[in-house]
């Protein structure tokens, strides 16, 4: 089981931490064992790849430059010099492959969680095929978090076979300066509880001045079907959008 705690805590050190100029980001990879994710790391910043458990295997593919501890919930990376490896992490049956690579200074992960999802629900998260949707509900709700910054909520789809549940969004910048995705963050919520298991993914880590990329909040299960609570979080400021409740 996941500790609240742990990912609060960590998530507030990144926050608090932001306006250093050594302190990297904050991001989510689901993986269904067969992909290699890079993990971008700097001299001198240590990397936490949350995994939810402690894992019983942790191979290195050059560990004398790389000193990497198990923790409670996962590991802890400290890059020793600027070479690139690969990392495998197994657990029971299952396997997650990973490489590790220096970064620049916008790109260095300080905290990633890792999420399983089965092989099979892979493909939907990334790029959702008309054939395996079995139910589309079109939304185009539009969120305007600052005067260049637009959200807009699409659509929300069921995917055959899956009991999850996916919004599809749209983050739009017409302001000069490129965009950060993990400055924003995106909470779905019934009242004043955040719903568990949520998941949002970006195409990519950045967005350029004047233009746009699409994007997914993922749930694990279906949705109340009453009208949800889209908090987007923005510099410290929310703004609190309705968007329509779950398919069944």
């Amino acid at each position: 089981m996941r500790s609240r705690f742990f990912v609060a805590f960590v998530a507030a050190l990144c926050a608090n931490s932001a306006g250093a100029a050594e302190v990297g980001g904050k991001r989510t990879i689901l993986t269904a064992g067969e992909k290699v994710h890079p993990i971008r790391f700097r001299l001198g910043q240590s990397t936490i790849l949350y995994l939810g458990f402690k894992p019983e295997t942790v191979i290195c593919g050059n560990k004398n430059y790389f000193n990497i501890e198990k923790i409670k919930e996962g590991i802890t990376i400290q890059p020793l010099a600027n070479f690139a490896t690969n990392l495998s992490i197994l657990d029971k049956d299952r396997r997650y492959l990973f490489y590790l690579t220096p970064a620049g200074f916008s790109g260095v992960d300080a905290f990633v969680d890792v999420r399983w999802v089965p092989e099979s629900e892979m493909l939907p998260v990334e790029r959702l095929e008309t054939a395996k949707v079995t139910q589309v509900r079109e939304i185009n709700s539009r969120v305007q978090v600052t005067r260049e910054i637009e959200l807009v909520v699409l659509r929300q789809k069921a995917v055959q076979g899956s009991p999850r549940r996916i919004f599809e969004l749209e983050l739009r910048n017409q302001s000069r300066a490129p965009l950060k995705t993990e400055s924003l963050a995106l909470i779905a919520m019934t009242g004043r509880t955040a719903i568990v298991g949520q998941v949002l993914v970006w195409e990519k880590d950045d967005l350029s001045a004047g233009s746009k990329m699409l994007g997914r909040l993922v749930f694990p299960k279906p949705l109340p079907s009453t009208a949800l609570d889209l908090v987007v979080r923005y510099h410290g400021k929310d703004i609190v959008s309705r968007i329509p409740g779950g398919l069944r």
